[in-house]
């Protein structure tokens, strides 16, 4: 009984740093690690005004332009944690939405795909799709869901900052 306990105890011990490490903070800066960014590439769709078809708007920012250095200060300061229940939930919720329909949405929700390019030709990316987020690490085509702190209404406030970027950048081009 006691070997058992020897082998279940650390085992669980390294389930739970395992744990912690895959749903520590991540910072942008730590998804890029030493890649030294060279624009960022938005795609943004507008939802939630079933009337009309939803609007979508791409653009290029530069880092050398005051909105595109803005903008990446801004992304820095986010923090994502992947959640622990994503790989058991996503399948699942994927499979609901299939036979139920569609998601809805309200006026003021937004979808946005950032793309953020290094010189090396490599890049990450982070979604934002109403109240969900996730990303992926330059090399990696895996999506992982997480959370940002106050994450609905910080992808609300840059889906309208990135909209507004967009029409800019469109009326300029």
């Amino acid at each position: 009984m006691k070997n058992r306990k020897r082998v279940w105890v650390p085992l669980l011990v390294l389930l739970l740093v395992a744990a912690i490490w895959y749903s520590r903070p991540v910072t942008l800066p730590d998804l890029l690690k030493d890649q030294e960014l060279q624009e960022i590439n938005v795609l943004i769709r507008s939802l939630g005004d079933w009337t009309q078809e939803p609007e979508t708007a791409t653009v290029s920012v530069p880092l050398t332009s005051p909105e595109g250095a803005a903008l990446l200060e801004q992304l820095q300061d986010l923090s994502f944690c992947r959640s622990l229940t994503d790989p058991l939930i996503k399948p699942l919720a994927q499979a609901v939405n299939a036979s139920h329909g569609s998601v809805s949405y309200e006026s003021g929700d937004w979808m946005f795909s950032l793309s953020l390019a290094g010189t090396d030709g490599d890049f990450a990316v982070l979604n934002f799709t109403v109240r969900e987020w996730s990303y992926a690490a330059p090399g990696q085509a895996d999506f992982y869901g997480c959370t940002v702190p106050d994450g609905e209404a910080v992808g609300r406030g840059l889906g309208e900052q990135l909209w507004a970027l967009a029409a800019k950048y469109d009326l300029n081009s």
